[in-house]
């Protein structure tokens, strides 16, 4: 039974947002998901994702860096952490969409999975444990608390 349940959801999975942080546990992310959808009859559509927090502004002083630059800044920091998961997904012949957000981290991917339609969110824990996820807070958590869809987690 729970092979059959396996392969009807692995069958009806489409798109797959895949949020990466940058960290060498994103390599790992991203195998398992070139790992996971080498199960699948056909490819999903692949949305490799990065979020920043947003910079403080600090009561005005971010203003004489100006909105473009902040921009730029943000572009560069999400192209530099999607780069490893995105050479990995290239290598292994997988395109996928690259999508950079400025935002809280568990929000925003809930809300770009809920955009782009996604049947699946894939993305790493540190595993933290109980206590320290209580004190501080899960990203992971809290994504799969917000999201719509799946979300499958891949412990550091």
């Amino acid at each position: 039974m729970e092979a059959q349940f396996a392969a009807a959801f692995v069958n009806s999975v489409t798109r797959i947002l895949v949020g990466v942080d940058g960290s060498s546990h994103s390599a790992k992310v991203a195998r398992a998901v070139i790992r996971h959808v080498c199960a699948y009859k056909q490819p999903p559509e692949l949305h490799l994702a990065y979020v920043h927090l947003p910079l403080p502004t600090l009561g005005g002083l971010i203003k004489p860096i100006g909105h473009a630059a902040l921009q730029r800044y943000y572009r560069e920091e999400g192209e530099d952490a999607l780069a490893g998961a995105k050479k990995l997904f290239d290598r292994a012949k997988m395109d996928c969409s690259t999508h950079i957000m400025v935002g809280p981290v568990a929000e925003s991917l809930a809300s770009e999975a809920r955009k782009l339609k996604c049947d699946l969110i894939v993305m790493g824990t540190h595993g933290m444990g109980a206590v320290s996820g209580m004190l501080l807070g899960s990203v992971a958590a809290k994504t799969v608390h917000l999201a719509r869809c799946p979300v499958l987690l891949i412990r550091e």
